[in-house]
């Protein structure tokens, strides 16, 4: 095949496998054996991420499989919900199952999250993500210098690692703050921590190098507490499900 072939190939126009939509080349989502729309892929389960590796029967079986899930939320009920401005969990106690939702006020209907089981679930356990900066100012010939004592804003993120048996919704890392968490401190950095005993780590360190002002101490006190408060939610969500 020359060049030109492969070109006319690559913007030739052709169908959706499933709705039969005339397809450009930026509109094709490829299958292993075929192409399907934008609007086709957006009924697959929000947690899929295989679809470039799945043929079209099996891209069938799961629009199949996606209707059926579309009806059963009509009878799901929620008995518990946890969650703030991020990730929504709403767990379904009497028949151990739940749904995640990406946000509040979430078009269920329109999402169709998959419901997972309980039984379903390998793995969840809490995962944070932190890191820390020196704050600096600028001096008066315009350079950024540090204050004195120096300035650190920790910035902490908590997430819920889920593994399951589910069939489409294998994996995924739910954001349980939807904004990043900044601590504030004074005096010397703190050794970076890599584990959930980063907030254990920064806690002592506070203890150990309070704020200079008691503005500065209630600032850090409160943020920690929200710090806290996303990590035993974590906690909770994970005892709901892995124990219920």
């Amino acid at each position: 095949m020359g060049l030109f072939d492969k070109l006319s190939e690559k913007f030739e126009k052709k169908e959706c496998v499933f709705c039969g939509k005339e397809l450009g080349l930026l509109g094709k989502k490829k299958l292993e054996d075929g192409v399907m729309c934008k609007d086709c892929v957006s009924l697959l389960s929000p947690w899929f991420t295989d679809r470039k590796n799945s043929t079209v029967a099996e891209i069938e079986e799961q629009l199949a499989y996606r209707e059926q899930n579309l009806k059963e939320l009509q009878s799901f009920q929620g008995t518990a919900e946890y969650g703030e401005d991020a990730e929504i969990f709403i767990v379904d106690e009497p028949n151990r199952r739940f749904i995640v939702l990406p946000r509040k006020n979430t078009d269920v209907a329109k999402y169709n999250p998959d419901i997972i089981s309980f039984d379903d679930v390998t793995e969840m356990k809490l995962d944070m993500s932190y890191h820390s900066t020196e704050e600096k100012r600028r001096d008066p010939e315009g350079k950024m210098v540090s204050f004195m004592p120096p300035h650190f804003e920790h910035c902490f993120d908590f997430y819920l690692k889920i593994e399951t048996r589910h069939p489409y919704a294998h994996t995924h890392r739910a954001h349980l703050n939807g904004r990043t968490l900044k601590v504030h401190t004074l005096g010397p950095k703190m050794q970076r921590s890599y584990s959930l005993n980063a907030l254990d780590d920064l806690r002592r360190f506070l203890d150990y190098y309070p704020p200079r002002t008691n503005h500065d101490q209630y600032r850090a006190e409160t943020e920690m507490e929200d710090c806290y408060y996303f990590a035993d939610m974590g906690d909770a969500i994970c005892r709901a499900i892995l124990r219920g």
